[in-house]
């Protein structure tokens, strides 16, 4: 009897309401978090007294296996755990995160806000939209899709972030929302001004951006990886050494990728770049300059670096072995710093 006498009083003082404030608290709850996880988070809010005690009530009544990663503005300490765990398995989140990543493009983007739990959002709907900007019903309101040539698709304008979402949206939703965090990133950043003083319009300079964000490892300088590229489009001796041949493997990614669509996106080349897709409009092994569209969604470091190309005379670059990136203007330099420093 004194045994549970004890396991009462201390399960009561740790679900009992953790305060008496009734001040709704925000919290997000991520797709694969943890009970554990989301318990801590709920402590160190002050939602709750025990992260422990609500893990274990939490499996006691199957929370595990019934919540719905979202946004929850309705929780406060006032509540008791029991309360907090009916409101996160029973009710619906006031917001749905979408989490879509530097780097990605239009087909990933799709796969990631199908997978968001969204009841209203329509995969091929999405990418009709995103494929055919004529198709698309709020085209009007984004002046930034008039940089897009003709038959082109948003590929490279959809800006990677964060989403809170309403449970209730749909692909155009989600769209707008893409499409205006790019056009707020460039406006507030002034980085179309800064592309045009580097030679570069609009769309020019996104694609530019794309091909970096592809490009750059985690610790490159961007800025540096987009001064090669722009040396090799705008300068004499860039484009006497290279004929104005970006030679960017990541654009081979997207073409064979494009050409034959893969169950994972940016696999590692299986050949040199000049062989694989050789005939595709986006290998630039093959074109000179550009390829026709960006080939991902840059994030904003790799728009920054693409409107402000450091100012160097490189025109080669390569990462070797220990990680490092090394930079060279010209080939007889490329070929000596790469017989020091193999090729990973």
């Amino acid at each position: 009897m004194g045994v549970l006498f004890v396991w009462s009083n201390v399960t009561d003082i740790f679900l009992k309401p953790a305060s008496t404030n009734k001040g709704n608290v925000t919290v997000n709850i991520q797709p694969g978090e943890t009970t554990g996880e989301i318990a801590n988070d709920l402590q160190q809010k002050g939602l709750i007294r025990n992260a422990i005690a609500f893990t274990i009530w939490a499996r006691i009544k199957g929370l595990d296996t019934k919540l719905q990663a979202g946004v929850y503005k309705q929780l406060n300490p006032n509540m008791t755990i029991s309360d907090i765990i009916d409101n996160l398995q029973n009710g619906r989140p006031d917001a749905i995160l979408v989490l879509v990543k530097e780097g990605k493009r239009l087909e990933e983007i799709a796969n990631v806000a199908a997978n968001a739990n969204l009841p209203n959002f329509d995969k091929q709907q999405f990418l009709t939209y995103t494929k055919h900007i004529n198709k698309f019903p709020d085209a009007g309101k984004f002046p930034i899709l008039k940089s897009v040539p003709e038959n082109g698709s948003m590929e490279g304008l959809l800006f990677p972030d964060t989403y809170e979402l309403s449970p209730k949206a749909t692909a155009r939703d989600i769209i707008d929302a893409m499409l205006t965090e790019m056009t707020t990133s460039i406006a507030t950043n002034h980085l179309d001004q800064a592309a045009q003083k580097h030679n570069m319009n609009l769309y020019s300079f996104l694609t530019l951006a794309s091909i970096v964000e592809r490009e750059a490892g985690l610790h490159d300088d961007k800025s540096k990886i987009a001064s090669v590229y722009w040396n090799r489009l705008y300068t004499a001796n860039g484009k006497d050494q290279t004929g104005g041949k970006l030679q960017a493997d990541p654009t081979v990614q997207y073409a064979r990728d494009t050409d034959q669509p893969p169950t994972t996106y940016w696999q590692p080349l299986a050949d040199s770049g000049s062989k694989i897709a050789p005939n595709s409009q986006w290998n630039t092994y093959s074109i000179i300059g550009l390829p026709p569209t960006p080939i991902c969604s840059p994030g904003l470091a790799s728009l920054k670096a693409a409107a402000n190309p450091a100012n160097t005379d490189y025109v080669f670059f390569f990462t070797a072995k220990d990680g490092k990136t090394y930079y060279q203007p010209n080939l007889d330099e490329f070929n000596k710093e790469l017989q020091q420093h193999p090729l990973s």
